[in-house]
């Protein structure tokens, strides 16, 4: 018998989850949402809102180094860092939108932030955070809130050349 715990192969974590078995912090909405930011371990990740805490725990388990959690840009020495925001746990429009506000500074030029609008379930909340996303300098595609997350990405400024 080997002293190592078995290897978790995507059908047992299907068992576990379906048996109610802890499945070690199994998120589906932190994997969509790395999935449309394009995230790897080697990005700069920071996590925002009510379920940062957990996330960046999920992250540092799947091999993430660089994530950090932020309630809000507070210095100049924060701005423009992140590869990558990730804004989890929201439960109203007006939440979402205040996080975004107080953390989207910390995106780097062509960096993406994802939202997680789960917890909206209109259209009407959903497409006024994508607005609210424009507003502040973001680039979101037109049918943004249709989606369980919204993907935006901060602009090169003029004057930067695209990498």
């Amino acid at each position: 018998m080997s002293p190592h715990p078995p290897r978790k192969t995507p059908l047992r974590q299907a068992a576990q989850f379906l048996l109610g078995v802890p499945t070690e912090g199994i998120n589906p909405a932190l994997d969509r949402m790395l999935d449309l930011a394009e995230a790897t371990p080697l990005c700069f990740v920071t996590v925002a809102g009510p379920g940062a805490g957990e996330a960046m725990c999920q992250l540092w388990r799947r091999g993430y180094q660089r994530v950090e959690a932020a309630r809000r840009a507070t210095c100049g020495a924060a701005d423009e860092r992140s590869d990558v925001l990730l804004v989890m746990g929201c439960p109203t429009l007006a939440d979402a939108r205040a996080v975004v506000a107080a953390t989207s500074t910390m995106l780097r030029p062509g960096g993406t932030l994802v939202v997680d609008v789960g917890a909206l379930l209109d259209e009407t909340p959903r497409r006024a955070l994508a607005e609210a996303l424009r507003d502040l300098g973001l680039e979101v595609q037109p049918q943004a809130h249709l989606g369980a997350e919204i993907l935006a990405t901060r602009p090169f400024s003029r004057g930067r050349a695209a990498a």
